[in-house]
């Protein structure tokens, strides 16, 4: 359903885009920065520790931008988002430790309702919410670990391909953002958050079960309508 109420949105705005100048529409980009985590629920006999922190990275792409009233619009965007996390995983039983590291970078085709709800001077302040389709480009898992064998801690490196993961993450979107115009252009910041749907399998240890992690993410992004 998702699949196919973003490719009809995207029909539409491709079809629309000749008439950009009778109907007002506005074609824009942005870009900034991304931090992402991934969470799950913990299972009840959890052999893990597991301490979880953000990947730091960027966002960006472009936009399109439908008025329906003077404080309501639709907005369409393509970006290219750089999302995944960081865990300090151990296993004490096994007296295992470990730094595990997913870089996933998707496609992000969002979908948004943009509000003005309010409107000093020059200035709009607004929030957005919506829905967002993300399309895998690729992955990366690493790990970075010691494991104690008769006393002796034996450092061990892995790294590959994430394999096996969802094609497409479905999310919901929402946000605030503020608009001034700015050497003859509009220009704004606004603050994104995502929250996937999608339970994905990430992989951890060699011959170990993969873990059921969500994404999310957080954009700090700054952008200019043309």
């Amino acid at each position: 359903m998702m699949v196919c109420v973003t490719a009809v949105s995207m029909v539409f705005l491709f079809l629309a885009m000749p008439l950009s100048a009778q109907t007002g529409v506005r074609f824009g980009f942005k870009g900034g920065y991304s931090m992402s985590l991934q969470y799950g629920i913990t299972p009840v006999d959890n052999k893990y520790t597991v301490s979880t922190h953000s990947r730091h990275a960027a966002a960006g792409g472009f936009m399109m931008q439908y008025p329906i009233t003077e404080s309501f619009a639709v907005q369409q965007e393509f970006l290219y988002v750089m999302k995944g996390s960081r865990h300090d995983i151990g296993i004490p039983a096994q007296s295992v430790k470990t730094l595990t590291i997913y870089d996933i970078n998707y496609f992000e085709i969002p979908l948004v309702f943009r509000y003005t709800f309010l409107h000093p001077g020059d200035f709009k302040v607004y929030g957005t919410c919506g829905w967002a389709l993300s399309i895998l480009l690729n992955g990366r898992v690493e790990l970075d670990g010691t494991v104690e064998d008769d006393g002796a801690l034996i450092s061990f490196k892995y790294a590959d391909k994430i394999r096996g993961l969802d094609l497409f993450d479905y999310g919901f979107v929402y946000g605030l953002g503020v608009e001034a115009p700015f050497v003859g252009k509009d220009w704004f910041f606004e603050y994104r958050f995502t929250i996937g749907w999608n339970t994905l399998q990430m992989p951890t240890f060699p011959d170990e079960p993969t873990a059921p992690l969500r994404n999310q993410n957080y954009v700090f992004a700054l952008g200019m309508y043309l």
